[in-house]
């Protein structure tokens, strides 16, 4: 008699992981692992090297969509199938372009389940599709651990200083690392003049600084050694204010570090400088999700839209950017959907004024620490389980409409 083909089942949903384990239950099949998204599934994918891998793909879909595309180069001989509530064609065909065999809409049926299992798996196997791998130990096919990434990469990029940008990383990191238990890192590129360590209250020994003069050096330590623990859990890779500015950073060694964290770390949060320069490009290059942040002030709005229309034409993929607006004083009127038609783009998340944030600001605790029931720290708590795939997402805050992407 046959094995069973095994399946690792990746769902942060865990009432709906648990319908499908009792559905599979009943076939000529078996779970061996179940796990979240992000660097979980795709350490459990590499080890198991299941036969098929079924991803529950719900918001937020970039996380659920990275983390299907991992698992792929994590076990290049397993079938990848797709299971989500979401009924329209076009979520289905971004999943068969990320690599799924098949797309199931959920709740299904026992039979119906079973034959997606088993057809989609038929097909893969006469038409092998193996990526990049190395043969182990026990002769199994396995992917290269160099090429193995399974975290999230949340990039915050404003064009213009001023407008909140290392207040929200820095509370976003926190709120994520509190709602996911999971592991965080939080990066400033910003190698000279970044807050990161100041909002965080920190003086770290080592830096990002360090880091790059070694890059540059020929060397490749472990990033580790250049990692703070903040008290809330959060690693930290901060700048280093010195007496005199250093060479901008490598654009290709940013590249590497990201890749290497993601690596080790379910949540990369990156804070970026207040520039289009070339760091802050492959920061973005690297992102799941960017945040771009923008001040309700014109001139803040302004560069918002320069910035939407430079990735628009350098073929940004819409789906990662998300338009943040923070009311940073109550001193303008600008309305979310004014900024949303002068910039031609939704927003997607709002930051409310709230008098409490400078004053976490000096105290050198982030306000999801200092201040949890405030308004901005509701709204970043609330955005971080959103991101995290911890909670779901509010009610839009702007009008949905067609902005500059989809002209």
């Amino acid at each position: 008699m046959g094995r069973n083909p095994p399946i690792l089942l990746v769902d942060t949903n865990y009432d709906h992981r648990a319908l499908l384990k009792q559905l599979i239950s009943n076939m000529p099949f078996a779970v061996v692992g179940e796990a979240n998204y992000g660097v979980e599934a795709a350490r459990l994918a590499g080890e198991l090297q299941p036969d098929i891998l079924l991803v529950h793909i719900e918001e937020p879909l970039a996380l659920a969509f990275r983390t299907l595309e991992v698992l792929q180069e994590a076990a290049p001989l397993a079938t990848p199938i797709v299971i989500s509530r979401r009924s329209d064609g076009e979520t289905a065909r971004k999943a068969m372009l990320a690599g799924a065999r098949g797309y199931i809409v959920s709740p299904p049926t026992s039979s119906s389940l079973e034959d997606v299992l088993t057809t989609a798996r038929a097909r893969h196997l006469a038409k092998p599709n193996p990526a990049d791998f190395i043969e182990g130990e026990d002769g199994s096919q396995v992917m290269r651990p160099s090429q193995l990434a399974g975290g999230t990469v949340i990039t915050v990029f404003g064009p213009k200083g001023g407008v909140g940008k290392t207040t929200l990383a820095t509370n976003l990191a926190i709120a994520i690392r509190q709602q996911t238990h999971g592991s965080v890192v939080l990066v400033d590129v910003d190698a000279d003049f970044g807050d990161v360590a100041v909002i965080m209250g920190m003086e770290p020994e080592r830096t990002m600084r360090d880091l790059l003069r070694a890059f540059k050096e020929g060397e490749l330590p472990p990033v580790e050694q250049f990692l703070s623990l903040h008290p809330a859990g959060v690693h930290v890779l901060a700048a280093r204010h010195a007496e005199e500015v250093g060479m901008q950073p490598d654009p290709e060694a940013i590249a590497a570090l990201l890749k290497q964290l993601t690596r080790k770390f379910d949540f990369v949060v990156v804070d970026t400088p207040g520039a289009f320069i070339p760091q802050v490009a492959a920061a973005l290059d690297e992102a799941t999700t960017v945040l771009l942040v923008t001040s309700a002030d014109m001139s803040s709005i302004k560069d918002a839209r320069l910035a939407i229309t430079t990735l628009r034409n350098s073929g940004y993929n819409a789906d990662r950017l998300k338009l943040i607006v923070n009311h940073a004083t109550n001193a303008n009127s600008v309305s979310d959907s004014d900024v949303a038609r002068t910039v031609g783009y939704d927003v997607f998340w709002t930051l409310p004024h709230d008098r409490a944030v400078p004053e976490s600001t000096q105290s050198g605790e982030p306000i999801v620490l200092s201040n949890p029931k405030a308004r901005m720290a509701q709204r970043v708590l609330a955005l971080g389980a959103y991101l995290s795939g911890a909670g779901p997402l509010e009610e839009p805050v702007a009008p949905k409409r067609r902005g500059l992407f989809f002209r």
